[in-house]
C-alpha cells in the first residue's frame, strides 16, 4: 500500500506492507500548483510524481491519501442514534446542520465512537434513512456523540485527480489528524494500568500549518489546525540574513535551538546568532493552550484531563533542539516522534534521525490505514471514499 502527502511545498510518498516500511521518498511540489490546499494543477503534480515513482522504482498503484491543513473541520456533535451505515448514508442532509453554511460543495464524513458503534441496537422498523428521518427532532436519549468529518470536495477531488493521472488507484482520503494518531500511537499499551485512559498530544508542524490533536489510548479525541508552520521559522532567517528561502531551510536543519530561543549556527560559516521567540512563543501559547482546554474538559484532577507529553513531527521536527525548548518552557515531557523505533523499516534509512523522518509522517499513518483497512470499518479512523522537470530528492528504495 502506498500513502501520499501532496504539501504545498514537498510530495511525501511511503510504501508499506505486511507491518514494514518498504520505502520513502520525496520530490518538491511544482511551483503555484497548489494553492490554499487545492492541487491547481494537477498535471504537474502528476508528472512530478510519476518521476517520484520511477525513481523509486514502484509498481504498486493502490494509494491512501492523507489531507490536512485549515481548510480539514473535525468537529464532535450528537447525532440521531443510526447505525454507523445509515449515519454514512445520511451525512450530505445531516452534517451540514452542524457547521455554518459554506460557499463551496463539502464532502462529509462521520465517526463513531467504538463503543458506541458496538452497542447500537436497530429499532424494529429501522430502514434505510431518508433525508427527512435524518432531520427528525431526536428525543432524548436518541442521540449519540460522534465526530463530523468535512472537507472541501475541490481539495480531496484535485488531489484524486493528480493521483489518478500518476496511474494510481485511490482506496481512500484520510483526514492527516487520523493518520497521526494511527501512527505515533503504535506504542499504545492496551493492558496496562499506567496506559488505561491516557491522552497524549501530537504536534505536527508542516510548512504553512500545525496540526495539534489530542490521542486518548488509540483514537483521536480533538484536534485543531494552527496557523503557525516552520515557514514561520524560515523566514525569520530568511529576513535577518538576506537568504533565499531555500538557503535559508538548509541553514536551519544545520543550526541548533538553546534554551532561550536562539539559534546557532555552525561556527565555520560565521553567522550571527537568530532569535526565533516570535516562532515559538506562538508555538507554545498554542500548546499551553490545548493544556488548559483539556484540563477544563473534566472534573478538576481528573486524570482524564492530564495532558504529561507531547509528540512533535512534521517538518518541524528537523529543527534542532525545539523539543528540549518547549520541554522547558511547558515544564512537561516534550519528545520527537520515534518513528524509527515505532515502525519496522525494510530500507536502509542510512544516518537519519527520527527528526529528518518526521516529515514523513502522514504519508506513513495514511499507508498503514490503507494497509489495514482498504475501507471504512467501524471503530477506524474516518476515511472520505473516492469517487470512481522537478527533481526528486531524499529517495530510499528497498
Amino acid at each position: 500500500m502506498l500513502g501520499l502527502d501532496i504539501g504545498s511545498r514537498a510530495i511525501y510518498l511511503t510504501r508499506y506492507a505486511n507491518g514494514a516500511v518498504l520505502a520513502f521518498g520525496q520530490c518538491p511540489t511544482p511551483v503555484e500548483s497548489v494553492v490554499d490546499g487545492v492541487v491547481v494543477e494537477p498535471s504537474r503534480v502528476a508528472d512530478a510524481l510519476l518521476r517520484l515513482l520511477r525513481l523509486m522504482r514502484l509498481r504498486e498503484s493502490s494509494v491512501c491519501l492523507v489531507v490536512g491543513g485549515t481548510h480539514v473541520i473535525n468537529k464532535w456533535v450528537e447525532v440521531p442514534r443510526l447505525s454507523p451505515e445509515e449515519l454514512q448514508r445520511a451525512a450530505p442532509l445531516e452534517a451540514p446542520r452542524y457547521l455554518p453554511p459554506s460557499r463551496e460543495p463539502m464532502l462529509y464524513r462521520f465517526w463513531v465512537l467504538p463503543g458506541v458503534a458496538a452497542h447500537f441496537v436497530a429499532p424494529p422498523d429501522s430502514s434505510a434513512v431518508s433525508g427527512q428521518s435524518a432531520h427528525a427532532s431526536p428525543q432524548a436519549g436518541d442521540t449519540m456523540p460522534a465526530r463530523l468529518i468535512a472537507i472541501p470536495a475541490a481539495v480531496v477531488h484535485s488531489r484524486l485527480d493528480a493521483a489518478l493521472l500518476a496511474g494510481l488507484q485511490p482506496v481512500g482520503v484520510l483526514p492527516e489528524a487520523d493518520a497521526l494518531v494511527r501512527l505515533l500511537t503504535r506504542h499504545h499499551r492496551p493492558h496496562s494500568l499506567l496506559w488505561r485512559g491516557k491522552a497524549t498530544a501530537l504536534v505536527a508542524i508542516r510548512y504553512d500549518y500545525t496540526e495539534m490533536s489530542i490521542a486518548r489510548e488509540t483514537h483521536l479525541e480533538f484536534t485543531r489546525t494552527l496557523r503557525i508552520g516552520l515557514e514561520d521559522a524560515i523566514e525569520a532567517v530568511q529576513r535577518a540574513l538576506g537568504a533565499t528561502f531555500e538557503e535559508a531551510e538548509a541553514l536551519l536543519q544545520e543550526s541548533q535551538l538553546d534554551e532561550d530561543g536562539t539559534l546557532h549556527f555552525p561556527e565555520a560559516l560565521g553567522l550571527p546568532p537568530i532569535s526565533l521567540l516570535g516562532f515559538l512563543h506562538g508555538l507554545t501559547a498554542e500548546m499551553r493552550r490545548l493544556i488548559d482546554f483539556q484540563r477544563s474538559r473534566f472534573p478538576e484532577g481528573s486524570y482524564l484531563g492530564l495532558l504529561d507529553s507531547f509528540l512533535i513531527a512534521g517538518e518541524g521536527a528537523i529543527l534542532k533542539g525545539l523539543a528540549r525548548y518547549c520541554s522547558q518552557s511547558l515544564g512537561l515531557t516534550v519528545l520527537v516522534g520515534d518513528l524509527l523505533s515505532a515502525l519496522q523499516w525494510r530500507v536502509p534509512v542510512d544516518d537519519r534521525s527520527s527528526e529528518a523522518l518526521g516529515r514523513y509522517v502522514s504519508a506513513l499513518g495514511a499507508a498503514i490505514e490503507g494497509e489495514l483497512g482498504m475501507g471504512h470499518g467501524v471503530g477506524e479512523p474516518a476515511v472520505v471514499e473516492p469517487p470512481t522537470g522537478i527533481p526528486a530528492e531524499g529517495v530510499q528504495v528497498a
